[in-house]
Parts: C-alpha cells; structure tokens; sequence
C-alpha cells in the first residue's frame, strides 16, 4: 500500500508540494494507492491518448478529465483516490465498491486534511486523545459504521462512495456503485461452470502482475485453497508476472477440532512447496507497539505473526481467501433459490425444489413455505447492547443501513446479496487495521465475479445437500478433490475461549479496568458474563473477548511512543490549495 496523504484550505493561492502528485492537463492533480484490474479495457476508452506501459494512477487521472466522476464507476480493482479541482476549488476523495483500500479524513473549519494512514491522520490533526463514544458502543454492540473511526471529528469515506468538498467547506455524497439486478441463464450448465472459471482465473490473475514471489493464506478450507492453487497454475503457465507463491498458515496446534494441518498438507502436496504454519495458541499475545494503539481493530495475535513473516520474507502483499463465504454459496440452507421458479411460472419444479430443501435441512416442509412466505422482509435480529453502560446504549440504534440498497434485488439472491453488502457498506476489509508496508488483496471480492454470482439461479449456486455446489463442479481439476468435498472447516470456537478464560484470569479487579473507569462498561454484568465464562459457558464468550480488545486497545495507548505513526509512515505528497 502506498500512503497517500494531503492538505485542502478553503482559502488560499496552491503553493506546495507536488512531488509523488499525479497531474492532468486540464488541471487535476491526483494522489492515488490501488491497482486497477481492469486497465486494458480503460485504455481502450480513454482512446489512445496514453502508451500500454501507463501508470494504474495515469490511468485514473486520464478518465476523470475525460469522464468526470462517472468515470469511478468503471474502475474495477482495490484503490482509494484523491482529486483536487484547480478549476472549481474542489476536493474530491473516493474509495472502491468495496472498500478495500483505506481513505480517511477530517473536516476542519478551514481545510480537510486526508490519509489513508488512520495513525499519520490522528497525530497530523492532534486528534490522538479525543476518542470516540458512538465507535465504542457500536464496536461493543456488534453494529459497527463504516465512517466511524475510534476518534472524534475524523471519519471514514465510506466503500462505493464520493465525497466533494467545495471551498466554502460544503459536503456533498455521491455513490458511485450499487447492487443493479440483473439475470444470467444458460440452457447448458456447464456454461455456468465455463463462466466461472474464467472469471476466478481473472480474479486471482490481476493480482499476481508484481514480478517476483507472492504470499498467500492458506487455511486448508476452500475459498484459501481455491486462491493458492488458481495462483499456483496461473504462475507455472507463466500468464503473470509473479514467479512463486509462498503460503503461509495458522493453526491451532493444541486443539485438534480446529487444527487444518492435514487439509493444508493437501494443497502442499499438490503445490510441491511447504506452507509456513505459525500456531494460534504461541501467539496470541502478539502485538505491535508501533501502531497497536490506533484502533481496537489493529492486527494482533497470530494474524500480526504471518505479517511478520512475510515482510521478514521480502514479501509486501499477501492473497486471501476472505469473502468467499459471502460470494460462493456457503448457505446451508438455500430455500429462497425457488423463488426463481416461482417468477418463471415453474410452479411444480418449485414445489419439488421445496421438498429437497426440506429433507436436506431436515425441515418440515410447512416449515420451509413458511419461512419463504416471510424471507424478503426478513430483517437481522438487533444483536442487543451487552455489557455497555446505559449512557453508550444510545449510539447504537439506528435502521438496518441495507434496505434501500436491497430494493430491485430479488428474494433468490435477497440473502447473498446482503452478505456481499455486509462487507461493502460495512468496510469488513478493511478491518483489522494492518501494519503499514503490507497490503492484503481479495480475489473473491473481483466485482465482476460478485456480479455473477448475483445473477445466476439461486439453485446454481448452492442446491439442496450441497453447497457451494457450482463453485465444486468449477473448481475440480485444480483444487485437490478432499479440499474440495469438505462442507466445513475446524471448528474454532473452543481455542478461542480457553484463550479468553486465560485472559481473564489474569485480569485485576473488574473496577480498576480503563473501561470501566471511563463509564463504557457495566461492570456488574462484565462480572457475570466472566464468571459465565469461566464456569464453561460460551455464550459470553464474544462479549467478554470484545471488552478485552478495548481494554488492551486503552493500555497500548498508555505506553505507545509519541509520532510513532510517523516514524512508520512515509507521507509521499501534501496537497496545499
């Protein structure tokens, strides 16, 4: 990830920095972290007027001259963007459809300063003490926004979104990118199988144009698998530019429900290169001073061990499996795909489909018609305010943030669709906050591959007894076959808490703990949900592990170096206007 930082004063001549600055003819100039996977198709619509060996940046800059702000919509990859409007005194500030690039800012009274360093932000802007209330309740109460950051008057630009200052410090919103419906049918299945592949072998393809190795996660399930063997084919046909990839693993090595070792063995075998496994249980007191106090949210434990490792190793960006359970099918129970025979008149195939739904799950089938009769108003559960004190409970109300955008959707693809919006309004990639120097890439996120999967039949995608059942047919031949016919992974919860117990014993008196003493935590109910905890329940369990994280998070703030964040972060430009 290269940092991208700037400066925009509502009055004033330009006068500074340039250098790093991307700068057009007609008089933008752009600052620019991301890659864009669609770039030869954007070569072709700027119309020749740059050379194929063009900057991902120049691309960008290009389009945006030509096309104005629609162009955003059409850039398809990982990035985050900054504009400035010489012309028309404005600063534009954008992020893609799902966020995975960070862009972060504060709006003074005179200027708005940017970053898509939270840490070089905060100290830049002397925000470091002034936390946030709203992003404690709502981290605590599971109903996180994607524009709240743990410091007051410092927000960030939301996923698919663009943000105009002007200079009389007005804001204006304009999203660039939604869910569209759409329908994708083909009288030959094995179309859909054909389709498929093509588009992960371009998902994973973009993302290896670096020369030289990459690294890649490798949990032994199959949305990881299916990520290092696509990379590892793609690399020996010689279609890219990398030139090896280097897994790395973690696994619980004490607790065999969730040790993956012999899946991961699998894909090695296959590979013929060696995984690097790093155990769960060694490091789960992993942590970085350097910039662990700027968000509850930073990387720690064995997560920040496998960065270690591959910044240790050379490496700078590490492929990832995340997202594919949101994007593949992983629904165990699929009943709403007979919505799709219902609006083309298939009445008995509906029917049909109904009762294999039934015997899959197990489910009577009044119960089954039932719940489809309810399934597109269905909205989630409130996951309730927990341990939080009476005066936090209030920022965490508020109407489910998808339903506007779910409108036009249909009620087959009404359940995929809200998790893929679960990861784009909500931001979830970018969370955790990784170390600066490493840059973390979602191959399951390629937008066109999404788009897809939102409009094929639902029954394509995970049919009765058998889920992500055309990601498997796809994906055999490159995959190993028991990766492949795995329908879960370990079981993880139990490593999980016999850390937290450990935790917690180790922990002072209940009222002694920053949280509490700053009002955030009730502390009778954090005693009852320890106490819960350590008699062997786990239903406390997520609670009590949050608390901890806020606590950890408060006491890394209390011995973190002043400006360690700028000694970590190189600021490549500043924009004065």
């Amino acid at each position: 990830m290269v940092t991208q930082s700037g400066v925009f004063f509502f009055d004033g001549r330009p006068n500074a920095s340039t250098s790093g600055c991307r700068r057009g003819e007609s008089g933008l100039a752009m600052t620019w972290d991301g890659r864009l996977d669609n770039r030869e198709d954007l070569l072709l619509q700027i119309g020749g007027t740059l050379p194929g060996c063009a900057t991902d940046a120049e691309i960008t800059l290009a389009l945006v001259e030509r096309r104005g702000l629609d162009a955003f919509r059409d850039l398809i990859g990982d990035w985050s963007a900054a504009v400035w409007d010489e012309r028309n005194r404005c600063l534009h500030l954008a992020r893609d459809y799902m966020g995975a690039r960070p862009l972060y800012y504060h709006a003074g009274s005179d200027s708005v300063s940017w970053s898509s360093s939270l840490g070089e932000l905060v100290e830049r802007c002397g925000f470091r003490d002034a936390l946030s209330e709203a992003f404690v309740a709502r981290f605590m109460s599971l109903r996180p926004s994607p524009e709240d950051t743990p410091y007051e008057s410092v927000r960030a630009v939301p996923a698919a979104t663009c943000l105009s200052f002007d200079a009389r410090g007005a804001i204006a919103r304009r999203r660039f990118w939604s869910l569209e419906p759409s329908l994708i049918r083909y009288a030959d299945k094995r179309a859909y199988e054909e389709h498929l592949r093509a588009l992960w072998r371009d998902a994973v393809a973009s993302r290896l144009r670096a020369r030289g190795v990459i690294w890649a996660e490798l949990s032994g399930g199959l949305d990881s698998s299916s990520v290092v063997c696509m990379a590892d084919r793609l690399i020996q046909s010689g279609q890219v530019g990398a030139t090896s990839i280097r897994p790395v693993s973690h696994a619980t090595l004490r607790s065999p429900e969730g040790d993956e070792r012999r899946f991961i063995a699998e894909v090695e075998r296959q590979l013929g290169v060696r995984s690097e496994i790093v155990g769960v249980e060694e490091h789960q007191d992993c942590r970085d001073e350097a910039w662990d106090w700027v968000s509850p949210y930073a990387l720690h434990g064995v997560g920040l061990e496998c960065v270690r490792r591959v910044r240790d190793g050379g490496g700078r960006e590490v492929l990832s499996g995340r997202m594919g359970d949101a994007v593949m099918g992983c629904q165990p129970d699929n009943g709403a795909a007979v919505f799709d025979d219902f609006a083309r008149w298939r009445v008995r195939d509906a029917l049909a489909n109904m009762r294999a739904w039934s015997r899959a799950t197990r489910k009577p089938f009044v119960e089954i018609a039932w719940r489809l009769l309810v399934a597109a108003d269905e909205d989630r559960a409130d996951p309730g305010t927990g341990l939080l004190t009476a005066r936090l409970k209030e920022f965490t109300g508020g109407s489910d943030p998808f339903q506007e955008l779910l409108r036009g959707i249909r009620p087959a693809k009404r359940a995929l669709a809200r998790m893929v919006l679960g990861y784009s309004v909500g931001a979830r990639l970018d969370v955790p906050v990784l170390p600066p120097g490493i840059t973390y890439t979602y191959p399951f996120s390629h937008r066109p591959l999404v788009e897809f999967m939102l409009a094929i039949p639902g029954e394509e995608s995970s049919a009765p007894g058998d889920t992500r059942s055309l990601m498997r047919r796809a994906f055999a031949g490159f995959v190993p076959d028991r990766v492949l016919r795995r329908t879960s992974k370990g079981y993880y919860p139990p490593a999980a808490f016999r850390a937290a117990r450990e935790a917690v014993a180790s922990l002072s008196r209940i009222e002694d703990l920053e949280v509490v003493r700053r009002g955030w935590i009730d502390p009778a109910r954090l005693r009852e949900a320890i106490r819960a905890l350590t008699d062997g329940g786990g239903a406390t369990g997520g609670e009590v592990h949050s608390v901890l994280r806020l606590e950890k998070w408060l006491q890394a703030r209390q011995h973190a170096p002043a400006n360690s964040q700028r000694r970590e972060v190189k600021t490549n430009e500043v924009l004065n206007a």
